[in-house]
């Protein structure tokens, strides 16, 4: 696999990148504070909530970093994104702190650090390290736009204050009448707000149904906390289904994929419903033993799933 294709995983998110100076690296004289984030770049980490005082001068967040030598893996560690104001003493200044020795003893100043997010994981991090001297800097220095700092490729990262927001505003939609499907201007939309939409869909779904299939109740995860079940549209994004929770449900990837395909649905009283001709394919056993059954359903009763999308589902892609 070139460079250029594995920053470009769909996993991850638009890689954004600093150039770094001396203090950033393991030539730094004394005691350095981690690596300091430009506030241009702040948009694309968690946001840090809170004001610093005398008592307490550290706001922080902890998140995951995978640390990378150009393609070469180092180390997956926790590090602390945080304002840092030595005691007070100075104005709140963004670092990164914390088990990032792998990547700054080896950086030298003028050496590229590339940050990606994970699209799945929002905690989750790659810190890639392109020394200057390596061919992988030299494959991306056409990508760079000038300046110290900034995003890699033409598109831009998704934002933390677009997922704030989004956020907010799928909170207010649970409270409004439910809708089939999404409004009209949503076709026109950025890609990072589209990706920003899918995401909170996912992560709504996921945190609805503790991360467990509605039909079969497993879910398994990965150590850097990315779960195997997936948000399912019941009217798909294809036929414009909206991204409102009582639009979704939460599967692993075997029954998504079915019920994506029409082998079941889901009735009025929130049963799997199998139809024969699904039944009698001797290899759709697994399926057999939850016909009839009644899936999991959410602790808050206003975000089960709305009967006029299960509805849909029966009509339009239920197989016959």
């Amino acid at each position: 696999m070139d460079f250029l294709t594995f920053l470009k995983d769909p996993a991850w998110d638009i890689p954004f990148f600093k150039k770094l100076p001396r203090n950033d690296t393991g030539d730094a004289p004394g005691h350095q504070g981690g690596l300091v984030v430009p506030i241009d770049l702040r948009a694309f980490f968690p946001t840090l909530t809170g004001s610093t005082t005398s008592i307490a001068p550290t706001i922080d967040y902890q998140i995951r970093a995978i640390l990378y030598n150009g393609s070469d893996k180092l180390a997956s560690v926790y590090t602390r994104y945080q304002f840092q104001t030595w005691g007070g003493t100075r104005s709140p200044e963004s670092r990164l702190t914390g088990n990032l020795g792998p990547i700054r003893n080896l950086a030298e100043e003028g050496d590229l650090l590339l940050f990606q997010r994970h699209l799945e994981n929002l905690n989750l991090y790659r810190f890639i390290l392109l020394k200057m001297r390596s061919p992988y800097f030299r494959e991306v220095s056409s990508s760079l736009p000038s300046g110290r700092w900034g995003t890699l490729f033409k598109e831009t990262p998704i934002s933390q204050q677009d997922i704030n927001n989004l956020e907010e505003q799928e909170k207010e939609q649970e409270t409004k009448p439910f809708a089939l499907f999404e409004e009209e201007g949503r076709k026109i939309e950025t890609r990072s707000i589209r990706l920003a939409r899918s995401i909170i869909f996912r992560h709504t779904i996921q945190k609805i149904y503790l991360n467990k299939c509605v039909i079969c109740n497993s879910g398994l995860m990965t150590p850097t906390g990315i779960h195997e079940v997936e948000a399912s549209h019941i009217v798909p994004k294809s036929q414009c289904g909206s991204d409102d929770a009582r639009n979704g449900l939460a599967f692993c990837k075997r029954h998504h994929w079915a019920f994506d395909r029409g082998l079941f649905g889901i009735d009025e009283s929130y049963r799997m419903v199998v139809p024969g001709n699904v039944l009698a394919i001797s290899c759709n056993r697994l399926l057999a033993e939850f016909a009839g059954k009644d899936i999991s359903e959410p602790d808050n009763s206003n975000l089960k799933p709305d009967l006029s999308a299960l509805r849909w589902h029966r009509e339009n892609i239920l197989i016959a």
